[in-house]
């Protein structure tokens, strides 16, 4: 199972369906490399939501936060913005830490398949010009039966 079908469940039914929730846990645990600090489908979905949510805001703070200050203040803001209690040894297992909450809850995942079924009719369009034929993008309104009646004779 991946992380990414985990963080794509829209409620708690649906993230039920993809395991038990021990299994579920700790595989967010493992990706993250630190406790989610949750104890129900309920807390684990919230948990999981308010994460992508403040990862998304606070992008820029929870990279700057690294840098700019002392390993334990450093460490208590991250806590603070994630609501999240953070444990690292020194500060550069708390930047790993950070980045790894980073890219597993920010909402840039790319899908394959998604983009492609978004931009093969541009492309095939694109592609017929250069061969000289000239295609029209499908009216999304139009329906099987207006475009039989069209062609009837």
């Amino acid at each position: 199972m991946k992380v990414s079908e985990i963080l794509t469940a829209s409620s708690v039914l649906e993230l039920r369906s993809f395991g038990s929730y021990f299994d579920i846990k700790k595989i967010l645990e493992k990706e993250i490399g630190n406790k989610l600090g949750v104890n129900g489908w309920e807390s684990l979905f919230f948990k999981i939501h308010s994460l992508k949510k403040i990862v998304s805001l606070n992008y820029k703070l929870l990279v700057s936060v690294c840098e700019r200050n002392s390993f334990t203040e450093s460490k208590k803001e991250i806590s603070n913005i994630l609501k999240l209690k953070i444990k690292a040894r020194d500060r550069q297992e708390l930047k790993h830490k950070a980045s790894l909450i980073i890219t597993t809850f920010s909402s840039g995942f790319f899908d394959p398949y998604e983009h492609y079924e978004r931009t093969k009719l541009k492309k095939f369009k694109n592609s017929s010009k250069l061969e000289g034929i000239e295609i029209e993008y499908p009216d999304e309104s139009t329906s099987l039966e207006s475009v039989l009646a069209k062609y009837r004779r």
